[in-house]
């Protein structure tokens, strides 16, 4: 059986079937030569001696491959860098940065107000109660 018929029978629309007759995982390269090619790979490729291994795409010209290999680390570097800023709200809040996003600033203000109501009117009962006291100690 020649090459060419051996890998057309293996193909399965977009599922390869490796040498031993598994569906081959499917992986995109992030290599800079190679950077956004797909290609299929037996799953027990390093450990039973299948090597099944085959291009999806193909071969894409350099320029673009280095373009996609420089996206994927500028995508990396802001992905790490978000992550950097919401520990770093995380901290300054003392909760989840996610949290701080689902409640509105009209909300918050509004909480605050309250409390702040309530502090009022427990300072001012504070002083009443000071007053009756002192007045009841004079008498």
């Amino acid at each position: 059986m020649s090459e060419s018929s051996s890998a057309a029978s293996r193909d399965q629309g977009d599922n390869r079937t490796c040498y031993c007759e598994l569906i081959a995982n499917h992986f995109t390269a992030t290599t800079p030569l190679n950077g956004g090619r797909r290609f299929y790979k037996c799953r027990h490729y390093e450990t039973n001696g299948c090597h099944f291994w085959e291009w999806r795409d193909e071969e894409l010209p350099p320029h673009v491959s280095m373009f996609i290999h420089k996206q994927k680390l500028s995508l990396n570097a802001l992905r790490q860098e978000r992550n950097n800023l919401r520990k770093m709200v995380d901290d300054m809040v003392g909760g989840k940065a996610a949290d701080v996003n689902n409640v509105s600033l009209e909300e918050k203000v509004s909480n605050l107000e309250q409390k702040l109501k309530r502090w009022k009117r427990l300072a001012t009962w504070s002083w009443i109660l000071f007053a009756i006291f002192v007045a009841g100690r004079m008498m």
